[in-house]
Formats: structure tokens, sequence, C-alpha cells
């Protein structure tokens, strides 16, 4: 059985260099699909030894499809270029590859978000779990935003964590939420307008946010701001 890695990218020369050093001895082949970066992020992966092709972004669902369409690895691991990958999980990823017990498998990841990793807050490992690796042709990426790979096959789930390096700076996550807000509007994907309190409540107490200090509070905060933001489009949108 071999690996195909994909990883999305566009101007991540910050964090690209870690991703694929951590991704040594994994995979037959490592594409970066590039979405017009203008900083150093082709050259660091083709210094990497990388297969690097251009794909105009139109959804994260849509470059992931792409990337998917172009490997030639039995099975492949979509990551983030934001992602590292520790031996322990390399060496499971190995080992599940080679089983026919399964045809995806569900990755659960611990986010470092200002400088700490989360595990409460809808954050933590537990609740950030998604399937990232599978057999090619198991199933599609679908949505704008939240991007979800969707299949019908047996799933099963690995027990280290991917390593996600999330967001370093307030305005980057703010950044993220205009964006993010953006897509789902143009997807549709509405709430009731009074989703930002549900939201701050699940994970502030339910998800037991208040354990990650801080953190937790203003993740619960900005997350219902989201929410908020995207209401907001959506009544000026109707007008």
């Amino acid at each position: 059985m071999t690996l195909s890695v994909i990883v999305p990218t566009l101007n991540e020369e910050k964090d690209l260099p870690d991703c694929l050093s951590s991704l040594k001895g994994l995979a037959k082949e490592i594409i970066v699909v590039d979405s017009g970066s203008t900083d150093k992020t082709t050259a660091i992966a083709r210094k990497f030894g990388a297969k690097v092709v251009q794909h105009p972004f139109i959804s994260y669902s849509d470059t992931r499809n792409f990337g998917d369409s172009v490997a030639m690895g039995d099975w492949i691991l979509s990551l983030e270029a934001d992602v590292t990958i520790s031996s322990e999980l390399s060496a499971e990823i190995l080992e599940a590859i080679r089983s026919d017990r399964f045809d995806a498998y569900f990755l659960s990841r611990l986010n470092i978000i200002w400088g700490a990793p989360v595990f409460h807050t809808d954050w933590g490992p537990k609740d950030d779990t998604h399937i990232w690796l599978y057999r090619r042709g198991a199933g599609l990426w679908k949505s704008l935003v939240h991007e979800e790979f969707v299949t019908d096959k047996k799933v099963g789930r690995l027990k280290s964590f991917l390593i996600h390096k999330n967001y370093e700076t307030i305005s980057e996550f703010i950044d993220k939420i205009n964006k993010y807000s953006d897509l789902a509007v143009r997807q549709k994907n509405y709430f009731p307008n009074w989703w930002f309190l549900r939201d701050f409540f699940k994970r502030y107490f339910y998800k037991l946010g208040f354990l990650d200090g801080f953190r937790g509070l203003f993740l619960s905060y900005l997350q219902a701001v989201y929410y908020l933001t995207l209401m907001v489009k959506r009544h000026i949108k109707a007008i």
C-alpha cells in the first residue's frame, strides 16, 4: 500500500517547512495544491521534494477533491500546512494502511491556540476529530466551509493526535471569522438568530471551556461573534 499526502496552500512559508519535515519517510508522494501563493511557499515545497500543482481557490472542499484527483497513492492523507505528524502517529498511519480493516480513519487534532494547547471549549482532541486518512476513491470532500470527508465505507480511528498550530494571534482569528462567514453566506448555511448564545454556553460551560482559562473564555466569545457576524451578513444580503 502506498500513501499520498495532500497539502493545500496559500502563502504558507512560515508553517510549511515543519509540516513537510514531519512527513519524512511516510509518503510515496507529497502534493502541494497551491492557490496562487506570492511568498516562498512553492519554492519550499519543491525543496522538500513535493510536487506542486496550481489550482484556483473555489472552496476548501474543491481544493481537497482536486488534490485527491491527481494523487497516485492507494491511500490519501489530507493535511493542512500548519499541521505536523509525530513519529508515533506516523507509525500508526503506516500500520493502518497495511491493514484491510477499514477504508478511512478519524484523526484527532491537538490545537495550539495563542501559544498553548487547548483541551476543551469544543476545540480539544475529543471534539476536533475528522476523517483525514482514507483509501483513494473512498469518498468526497463536501461543504464550502468546515469541509468534511464523506464516505459510506468502514471507518476506524487512530489514537495519536495531529499537532495543529492553529491561531497565533487574535487578528488571525478575526480574519477567519470574516472569511468563513462569507463562505457560509454563499452556501446559505444559516442558523437561528439566537445561535450565538447557544454556542457560547455550549463551549464555555457544557464543553468545559472555563478549564482552558482565558483562552476558553475568549474562544467561546469569538465563536459567538462568528454567528453574530453570519446573522448580520445574511440580513444585509437580504435587503
